[in-house]
C-alpha cells in the first residue's frame, strides 16, 4: 500500500480574513462536521501518518477544531496546521493539551493592520509547548530577498525574541531557520495561484507522489493547489480512497507527472511547477 508524505484535508473553508496572497474560495462554503471527519480518517489512515488541516479556510474557525484534533489523536494520526494566527490568543492553551498535534504553520503576512498583531501570536506561542513544532511562514515578493513588509516583521521577531545580528542575517538569506528549541522563521517566494486561464507549461509535480488533498465537501484532488477541485477523482465519502486512487483517471494523471507533461488543464497551468526544476 503506498503511502503518502501528508494528506491535506480541508476542515472549513471559511475564513476570518481576506489576505492578497490566498485566491477566492469558488465553492459552497460548508465547515466539515465530526462525522465526516471520522469517515476520512477511517479512510486515509493506512495511507500516511501526517495530516494537513488545510487547503483553503482557517482551521482554528472550526467550532470543533479540539474535537477534530482528538479525534486523530485516536487514529494515531499526526497533525499539522496552518493558520493566520489571529485565533491563537484564543486557542493557544488548549492546543497545547492535543497530542496529536505536530506543527503549526503561522502566515505572519495575514497581518492586515490588526493591531499590535505579531505581538499577540508571539504571546501566544509562549503558551505552546516544545513538543509542537511552530513556524512563522514570510512570503516574499519575487525572489527570497525580503521585501519591505517582511523586513518589518523580521524586526518585530528580531526584537521580541532579542536575536542577534547573525541570525537576523541568516533569516533575511536562508529558509527555515531556528530561533528557538521549537521555533522557526521560514520563508518562501509568493506564488500565484493555478487557473486554467494562465499560461501552459510541462514540469514535474509532486501531486499523487508525496500527498493528495480532501477538500471540505470530501472531494478528493492530486494536490493542496486545486482549491477550487477542478480535477476530482472520486469523493471520500462515498468510495474507498483505494479505489479512487486506482482510477484510470488517477493512473493517468501520476504518470503524466512523472513525465512532466501534465493532461489537466489546471496542472498545466501550475507555476509551482517551476519552483522544482
Amino acid at each position: 500500500m503506498k503511502k503518502y508524505k501528508k494528506i491535506y484535508i480541508e476542515i472549513t473553508n471559511n475564513c476570518n480574513l481576506n489576505c492578497s496572497f490566498c485566491s477566492p474560495v469558488q465553492r459552497k462554503r460548508k465547515n466539515m462536521t465530526l462525522e465526516e471527519f471520522e469517515t476520512i480518517l477511517k479512510k486515509v489512515k493506512d495511507y500516511t501518518d501526517y495530516i494537513y488541516l488545510h487547503i483553503k479556510g482557517e482551521p482554528l474557525i472550526h467550532h470543533q477544531i479540539i474535537d477534530l484534533l482528538k479525534k486523530a489523536e485516536e487514529y494515531n494520526l499526526k497533525v499539522n496546521l496552518t493558520t493566520n494566527g489571529t485565533l491563537l490568543p484564543k486557542y493557544a492553551k488548549i492546543l497545547s493539551s492535543c497530542k496529536s498535534l505536530n506543527k503549526i504553520n503561522i502566515s505572519l503576512h495575514s497581518e492586515n493592520n490588526i493591531p499590535n498583531y505579531c505581538g499577540k501570536i508571539f504571546d501566544s506561542v509562549k503558551e505552546i509547548p516544545e513538543r509542537i513544532t511552530i513556524i512563522y511562514r514570510l512570503w516574499t515578493l519575487k525572489s527570497n530577498d525580503l521585501d519591505k513588509k517582511s523586513t518589518e516583521i523580521v524586526e518585530k521577531i528580531k526584537k521580541y525574541y532579542n536575536l542577534s545580528p547573525d541570525v537576523v542575517e541568516k533569516i533575511k538569506k536562508e529558509k527555515n531557520i531556528k530561533i528557538n528549541p521549537h521555533i522557526y522563521v521560514d520563508k518562501d517566494n509568493e506564488f500565484t495561484w493555478p487557473s486554467i486561464t494562465d499560461e501552459q507549461t510541462k514540469g514535474y509535480c509532486y501531486g499523487l507522489k508525496t500527498h493528495i488533498g480532501i477538500l471540505v465537501d470530501g472531494t478528493v484532488v492530486p494536490c493542496c493547489l486545486d482549491s477550487n477541485g477542478l480535477v476530482p477523482l472520486g469523493n471520500i465519502f462515498t468510495e474507498e480512497l483505494k479505489d479512487i486512487l486506482n482510477k484510470e483517471k488517477t493512473k493517468r494523471l501520476q504518470k503524466s507527472f512523472q513525465d512532466r507533461n501534465p493532461c489537466e488543464e489546471l496542472c498545466k497551468s501550475c507555476t509551482f511547477k517551476e519552483k522544482l526544476k
